[in-house]
């Protein structure tokens, strides 16, 4: 038994044991290992299981992702944003999905790199997204989806240097348009 041994400098290992310790690693398919630094959302799909919506390192690039998790095969990630960052770090600290009807999935997110909360459509089926499109134009945190009545709403804070704002969009066409909710009157 050989044991290695090396010094580092006090900031490196504190660095080092808390990337081990407190990034969360999830495995796909008992094959594909997942470490964020981000929220991750696990739902559940009556067909499929688990659905899982992470930042996932695209050759270099920190873009969110979505993929099933299936015992029999790895269903291919279905990348929901493009042109991340380069810069390691939560870029996603906000992140929501709820089910959409018996088509698929929303999944609304809130982008520290982009300045802006957006949302997307997934189909359940075929694993591909739709355009996301941008709901703000500023970071959102607390990002929630609920549904009734045959409405979607969308709750999140805008987050600014002077104040943190509530608000709320809906749809009644299930996500494919969105109207703000004035919350302040």
């Amino acid at each position: 038994m050989v044991i290695l041994m090396f010094k580092l400098p006090k900031a490196a290992f504190l660095v080092l044991l808390a990337t081990f310790l407190f990034q969360p690693k999830i495995i796909l398919a008992d094959s594909l290992p997942i470490n964020s630094l981000c929220s991750i959302q696990t739902l559940e799909h009556p067909q499929v299981g688990k659905v899982i919506v992470w930042q996932h390192n695209f050759d270099g690039v920190f873009d969110l992702a979505m993929a099933p998790e299936t015992k029999a095969e790895l269903l291919p990630i279905v990348r929901l944003s493009f042109d991340g960052s380069r810069d390691p770090g939560c870029h996603f600290p906000a992140i929501a999905a709820i089910k959409g009807g018996d088509w698929g999935w929303h999944v609304a997110w809130g982008s520290s790199a982009k300045q802006s909360l957006m949302v997307a459509r997934i189909d359940g089926e075929a694993w591909v997204s739709s355009p996301p499109k941008k709901l703000a134009s500023q970071t959102a945190d607390a990002v929630a989806f609920s549904e009734k009545d045959g409405l979607l709403m969308l709750n999140y804070h805008l987050l600014s240097d002077s104040a943190t704002l509530t608000q709320m969009m809906v749809s009644n066409d299930e996500g494919r348009n969105w109207d703000a909710v004035d919350l302040h009157q």
